[in-house]
């Protein structure tokens, strides 16, 4: 996780910004996320959806499109 974060926030830095994703996509990562099938789907308060395995927070990674953000349960194609 901090890898991707580490690469995220230097792309920021030197100007190139950030992809992000279509909408359909994000729905479509999202609703993968939430069916829970690797087990590591956290809903804080109902509020917070996060990543179990690597920490993430679901809103925020599923909009980013970027080769290096990636399911690491490899469930998104």
């Amino acid at each position: 996780m901090f890898k991707d974060l580490r690469k995220l926030f230097w792309q920021l830095i030197i100007g190139k910004g950030v992809k992000f994703t279509t909408e359909k996509k994000f729905k479509k990562r999202l609703d993968i996320c939430r069916s829970n099938v690797c087990g590591e789907y956290k809903n804080i308060l109902k509020v917070i959806e996060k990543c179990g395995a690597c920490g993430c927070f679901l809103q925020t990674k599923n909009r980013i499109e970027e080769d290096f953000i990636k399911c690491p349960k490899g469930y998104w194609s």
